[in-house]
């Protein structure tokens, strides 16, 4: 179908042109909706966040949901670290001693995987958001999922028994958990998994989980968005797969183990292979091995058709290919509070967390989660909600700012509440007379675009705990192992040292910032003031 010259698509009435569903599925073409797996959507948010008036972008993303459509889309929120318990709601004592210690981590991974195991079909797309601790904590459900896979809805008296063996990391607790999975459990993987500024450790006092920092093989989309100006020693940043270059050779990352069948052949006969090569192998004394060498050509012939079978029957069967996750990471403008929300409250016009909530959401729709969102709510959110459906359109870096009209506007601070978006648009049979409906260039009019609102909310400066609660600086004295830049500027060093609010470290050599940053740094109103080498080359993302 072609466009005439006022936007319209030829063949199609005003009505249908513009006329908006109420609910849209995070899809780049709205025709793969049809038959479209059920999805499974677990939300944790940070420490101490929760439902009230400065909500998380956690809620907010939540609040974006289509609910009650059970057949099509399940949602699971999980308040955050130090604000319920076994008994539910926390307060006084245990709150402070469970943010300080996280010591209600092992129930937060528990409760979130009792829901998943309670409400998992096969076939249903799994996606996993978080913020600070709660992105922390939803990677390590990932990391459960990965080793000791899913138990069945009728088993929950084992949920204590996968978690205890998911956190036993020796030689015998790799065993087990495999073991464990095979007879237990069945072999699921996270369709997506959205973070906002994930911290490197729970508490105080670190308590790391297997797989909380390394990739999986079960993970298909992972998308981080972090925090340029958060400079807290008990804030540092828990990276993807961190690429270290120049670092000192270190194990930095445990060993991802592939529990499918065709990664159980192939450890099997590894370990064959690495006995066959030894001089003398196990149980041999060296005139028996000089004999037993003579048939290493026909063993090595023998291995070589094995591996062209495991090859084959990898390809034969999708459900245990392997695949490598596709992963963003990308830094935002703002402190903590500002990438994952919370910050202000939630009648604020403006505000830095809406810029990587919007980023966030557009990723769904761009990885083809079909998540269940609701329109109304996201246009309520300032995204362009006319260029998602029916046909998802990507957004590209605007070559100019907003008309001097909404500059205007946005001075005199009379620029309407951004809530109030949703009322423009004829979403839903009833929200619009057939004659009144808007063009497309009508509601671009109407509305600040998108890109218009990014500016806006880019230009409110950072919300930096360690100048609004002083309290902080009390950490940056204590000693901690930190990364500090050599002295060349080419590599980093870890170093216990204190912190004493030192910015955060850009250790990728071609990190990526949004397109944000760079326009307000272009227009002089920001300054990057993490460190970085020599040579870093940023590249921007939109």
């Amino acid at each position: 179908m072609e466009k005439n010259e006022k936007g319209r698509i030829e063949g199609q009435s005003n009505s249908e042109q513009c006329r908006l569903p109420r609910s849209l599925r995070a899809l780049k073409n709205s025709e793969d909706a049809k038959n479209h797996p059920r999805t499974l959507i677990i939300c944790l948010d940070g420490t101490g966040d929760q439902f009230d008036n400065d909500n998380s972008n956690i809620v907010q993303f939540i609040s974006c949901l289509k609910k009650h459509s059970p057949d099509q889309q399940v949602t699971y929120y999980q308040s955050g670290i130090g604000t319920y318990d076994k008994g539910g709601l926390k307060n006084g004592i245990g709150a402070a001693m469970d943010m300080a210690v996280g010591s209600g981590l092992g129930i937060h991974v528990k409760d979130a995987y009792r829901f998943l195991m309670q409400n998992y079909r096969e076939g249903d797309k799994i996606c996993l958001l978080g913020f600070s601790r709660g992105a922390y904590t939803v990677r390590c459900l990932a990391g459960m999922i990965h080793k000791v896979g899913l138990l069945p809805a009728s088993n929950g008296s084992q949920i204590n028994f996968a978690y205890n063996f998911y956190k036993d990391d020796s030689d015998n607790g790799e065993y087990l958990a495999e073991e464990f999975k095979k007879t237990f459990c069945t072999d699921v993987s996270v369709y997506f998994l959205g973070l906002f500024d994930c911290v490197a450790s729970v508490g105080f006092f670190p308590r790391k989980l297997p797989f909380s920092k390394t990739a999986t093989n079960t993970v298909h989309y992972f998308r981080h968005a972090m925090a340029l100006d958060e400079h807290r020693a008990k804030f540092k940043v828990c990276h993807w797969d961190q690429e270290q270059p120049g670092l000192t050779p270190e194990i930095t990352h445990r060993k991802t183990v592939d529990f499918t069948p065709a990664g159980r052949l192939r450890r099997h006969f590894s370990l064959d292979r690495r006995f066959k090569h030894q001089k003398t192998p196990p149980g041999m004394n060296s005139k028996q091995s000089k004999g037993a060498s003579t048939n290493d050509q026909a063993d090595d012939s023998s291995d070589d058709i094995w591996d062209s079978k495991f090859k084959a029957q990898e390809q034969a069967n999708k459900r245990y290919r392997e695949f490598v996750t596709d992963a963003l990471e990308v830094w935002f403008m703002g402190a903590h509070a500002d990438i994952g929300g919370g910050a202000v409250r939630n009648e604020s016009r403006h505000m830095l967390s809406r810029i990587p909530l919007r980023w966030m959401i557009r990723q769904c729709f761009e990885c083809d989660t079909g998540i269940l969102f609701d329109m109304a709510r996201l246009a309520e959110q300032g995204l362009d909600v006319v260029n998602l459906w029916p046909v998802y359109q990507e957004v590209t870096k605007p070559t100019a700012g907003p008309s001097p009209r909404l500059m205007t506007k946005y001075n005199k601070k009379i620029l309407a509440p951004v809530q109030r978006r949703s009322t423009f648009l004829p979403i839903g049979p009833e929200g619009y007379a057939i004659d009144d409906a808007p063009t497309r260039e009508d509601l671009n009019y109407m509305l600040p675009s998108e890109s218009d609102e990014n500016h806006f909310d880019g230009m409110e400066p950072p919300n930096d705990q360690l100048k609004i609660a002083k309290s902080w600086w009390i950490l940056e004295v204590w000693p901690v192992k930190i990364r500090v830049l050599s002295s060349d500027k080419e590599c980093w060093e870890k170093r216990v040292r204190v912190n004493l609010g030192r910015r955060r470290g850009i250790r990728n050599r071609q990190p990526n910032m949004h397109w944000t940053v760079q326009k307000m740094i272009d227009e002089g109103k920001y300054t990057l003031k993490a460190r970085q080498t020599n040579g870093t080359k940023w590249r921007e993302i939109v």
